[in-house]
């Protein structure tokens, strides 16, 4: 079996022409601009088309999920528990030139054709095994929160930020009454605050040096995991620090990895294999200034430098397939988390060298 025809999707997994490049590149039929999703198994897929729709492809059938404006841009994501998936919908991608844009937020059960609109904002999230979604209004200031088992449950969180009008704050559920985000301080220097439903109160349980430094949250199964990264070269210090999801204290946090230099971050912690993927500052290991992908084994605070193009921007999990963009290709970190299936996104006769 395969998929359809209209978007019949493989991996060719081939080495780069440069001989630094150690990561397979992915190649599809369907051009790599137009996807936007492909499911863990290979069974499914969404794609969008020029005139605005976004398609669902799945074995022999291609069905519209949604029509917008000729142009329009989509973002689908999903968690690790697969129940729902998030679909943004940005109508003016070329006309409204703006992160802050609000986009249309659309839910619908993971990989299936009916949605629903919940929201407009941005950067929606899925949280507590897919239990609730949030997303941010960068106009208001303010994170929504709705409940995906109780439609009627739903609250919101405003921060206190208004010296930077382009900062989207992190967020994690540690449980249905509890919350930790981030928020800027009048000197827009980062907090990590921690919100009690139970008692409408929030407290500040970190503030950062000064206002180049930030902090990441994520969470895998009953750990949580706080980074904190300089974004400037006058804040060079950067730190993963692993604690409890369930019994969460913020004193009683265990440091995985530190260094002396500003690290961009962008942790991604809930991949299957329980490492810890982010982007590294390398520059201790090769004394050049240079970015690259990295893992973290957090059992043996192992780091491994998994790239080497020197300007690694942002590392993608695609329903745990983790995808570097780079210079308008898309390369495959963890290529073993293809699944053979019968509707394998494997090249049988290709792979990398």
């Amino acid at each position: 079996m395969v998929l359809s025809k209209y978007i019949v999707l493989f991996f060719l997994l081939i080495t780069s022409v440069s001989a630094e490049v150690k990561l397979p590149e992915i190649s599809t039929k369907q051009a790599t601009n137009n996807l936007r999703f492909i499911s863990k198994d290979g069974k499914f897929s969404y794609y969008q088309r020029r005139s605005g729709s976004l398609l669902l492809s799945t074995n022999y059938n291609v069905e519209e999920v949604l029509k917008g404006k000729e142009g329009s841009q989509y973002k689908v994501t999903s968690s690790p528990s697969q129940k729902f998936q998030l679909i943004e919908q940005n109508e003016n991608f070329h006309t409204y030139l703006s992160i802050r844009k609000l986009n249309n937020i659309y839910i619908s059960n993971y990989g299936e054709k009916k949605i629903r609109k919940i929201g407009e904002g941005v950067d929606a999230r899925l949280h507590l095994n897919d239990s609730w979604v949030s997303f941010f209004n960068p106009y208001k200031m303010i994170i929504s929160f709705i409940g995906l088992r109780n439609l009627g449950s739903s609250f919101e969180i405003k921060l206190q930020n208004t010296k930077n009008p382009y900062f989207i704050p992190q967020r994690v559920m540690l449980n249905d009454k509890s919350v930790l985000f981030t928020d800027l301080n009048g000197n827009a220097i980062s907090g990590l605050i921690e919100f009690n439903r139970n008692t409408g109160k929030s407290d500040l349980l970190l503030k950062a040096e000064n206002e180049y430094s930030k902090y990441e949250l994520c969470t895998h199964k009953e750990k949580l995991y706080i980074g904190s990264f300089g974004i400037r070269s006058v804040s060079k210090y950067s730190s993963i620090t692993q604690y409890s999801r369930k019994n969460f204290q913020i004193s009683k946090g265990s440091i995985i990895y530190d260094s002396k230099y500003n690290d961009r971050g962008s942790i991604i912690c809930n991949s299957s294999d329980d490492n810890i993927y982010f982007i590294q500052n390398t520059k201790g290991i090769n004394g050049e200034e240079s970015y690259e992908a990295a893992s973290l084994d957090p059992k043996t605070k192992k780091v491994s430098t998994l790239s080497n193009f020197k300007w690694v921007s942002s590392i993608i999990n695609m329903d745990d397939r983790l995808i570097l963009p780079y210079h308008g290709k898309f390369y495959l970190m963890n290529p073993e988390k293809v699944q053979k299936t019968n509707d394998s996104l494997l090249n049988k006769n290709k792979g990398a060298k």
